[in-house]
Parts: structure tokens; sequence; C-alpha cells
């Protein structure tokens, strides 16, 4: 029988920091264990909900904000643990059992964790381009209503913002539904055309494009369904200011960028089936300009 090993502080410490909460498990503290795994979790779902309803939520500080609390909350567990550890009494048993038994608690959260990030409802995802300027920005992070890996189903309409799968690709873009089954599109000199009437569109003045050295036309955009949204313009010569009709297959949606002459969108890769479609954006959550924080699509 192998004979009984003190807990070492340290090791509970460095345990419960990067991993909890085995250094509580590893202290002898099961139920205290039990507890940071519920509280973890109910801690997760509900930050999410909170930051849906009250944006920034935990994103008040950016993502570097969300790191650095995470970090301060496993160095708080990881001195918790260690001043059970002290206190603790000896433990015999073979180590490998143990360490098994240990890392039961932090398996469980881990899955649930995994689980929450690929089935919760409410996930976020942050703006890597500029291709839906102005609506949203690079770096902007946005929460949506739908799953990350529950595509389909998930309730689009013309003038939606959605993120989707590019077709052929795994790849998580970002644009707007300008058309569905069965309308028909086209762009004709810069202006979008549906069902063969050009879309209701007036100047609100120009902006000044980080991406680019020009000055861009910023216009408002009805279309056919009254959705109103507001775009970027550059003028009508560019590659994908004429395109010729085209009409959206059943099942699918004709996608655009806000930032029509700086998106790659359903003009080059074609429409989108609605079981690629995984969700519908809901609100901007963290934005550099904290005026926009709170806006919807």
């Amino acid at each position: 029988m192998n004979a009984p090993r003190p807990r070492r502080w340290w090791i509970a410490l460095i345990l419960n920091a990067i991993f909890p909460p085995i250094g509580y498990a590893y202290a002898g503290a099961w139920k205290t264990a039990v507890a940071t795994v519920v509280l973890l979790l109910a801690g997760t779902v509900a930050a999410n909900y909170w930051t849906l309803a009250n944006p920034p939520g935990v994103y008040v500080f950016g993502q570097d904000g969300v790191l650095y609390g995470a970090l301060a909350l496993g160095a708080f567990l990881g001195l918790h643990a260690a001043a059970i550890a002290k206190s603790a009494p000896a433990r015999g048993g073979r180590p490998s059992r143990l360490a098994l038994l240990y890392i039961l608690p932090w398996a469980v959260l881990f899955v649930a964790n995994l689980l929450y990030s690929a089935y919760g409802p409410h996930p976020t995802y942050v703006m890597s381009s500029g291709s839906m300027e102005p609506t949203l920005r690079q770096g902007d992070i946005i929460i949506v209503d739908g799953a990350r890996a529950n595509c389909g189903g998930a309730g689009a309409k013309p003038g939606d913002v959605v993120v989707f799968r590019r077709p052929g690709t795994a790849e998580p873009l970002v644009h707007r539904i300008v058309a569905g089954p069965g309308q028909s599109v086209a762009m004709r000199e810069s202006l979008l055309v549906v069902d063969g009437k050009p879309v209701r569109r007036w100047a609100m003045g120009s902006e000044t494009t980080p991406d680019l050295a020009v000055r861009a036309t910023e216009l408002e955009e009805v279309l056919p369904n009254g959705a109103r949204h507001t775009i970027y313009d550059l003028g009508t010569d560019a590659d994908l200011d004429n395109v010729a009709p085209v009409t959206v297959p059943a099942g699918a949606w004709y996608m655009m960028g806000d930032n029509r002459d700086n998106a790659a969108d359903s003009r080059t890769f074609g429409a989108v089936a609605d079981r690629d479609v995984c969700a519908v954006v809901r609100k901007i959550v963290w934005s550099k300009d904290k005026s926009r924080v709170g806006r919807e699509p």
C-alpha cells in the first residue's frame, strides 16, 4: 500500500489556476470542486445572456478585458486551493489512479464548455474585415442568434445581417441578405436591382474609409420588403458594379456586403443555401467607437 503523501500547496495552486477545479480535487475539497464546476458553467451562460441584454456586458474592456478577467479568476481559484491544501490531511493511494480521479471534474467542465461554445444560442464573433462597413467595422464584436454548430433554420429574411458558411468551405462570413428564393438580382452601375426594379437609395454624405485612400459615398438603401440599411459606394466602374441578372434558387439567399466595392459576396460565389446560414446578427457588443455598442445592424 502506498504511504500517505502530504498535499503540496503549490501543486494545488498551479492545478487550480490553470485547470480548475483540479486543484480543489487534489486538496480533497470535493464539494468545492463540484460547486466550482456548477458555478463556472452557470456563470458562462449568465454572462452570455447578460451581454446580449446589456452590451457590452463582459466585453466592457474588449477581448483583452475578458482574457485578463479569466486570468484574475484563475489566480484567485489557485490561491484558494493552495490555502485549502495547506491544512488538508495526507492522502494515500496509487498516484495514477488519483490523477484520473482529480482530472474528472475538469474534464466535465471542459466538455460542457465545448458543447456550450458549439451549441449555445448566442455566440459572439469578431469582424475580421471591413466588408460590412459602415454597419460593422473591422474589430467589432457581434452577438448573434444561432449556434455555431447548428447551421440551417436561422429564420433569416432579406435585410438581415447573417453569419454563414461560404459555399464549399467552413469559413464563417458576415454579410447582409438582399434577396431570397425566386427573386432576381442584378447590379447596374453600382445600383442594386431586385426583381427588375432598382432599389430606392439616397446619398447621406461621404466618409473616409480606413482601408482606402478615397472617400466613400454613404447611402441609405431600402430593399423591396422595406428593410433599410446604410452602404458605402466608391463609384460605378468597379469590377462588381455591373452584374448580370440571376435568379436566387429555392432554399437559398443572395448575400452582399454593405461595403459594396470591398466585399467578396454572392456576386463572386453565388447564392448561399439556407443550410449554410448559421445565425442572425443581433447587436454590436464591443467597438472602438463606444457610441456604436448596442446597435442592431
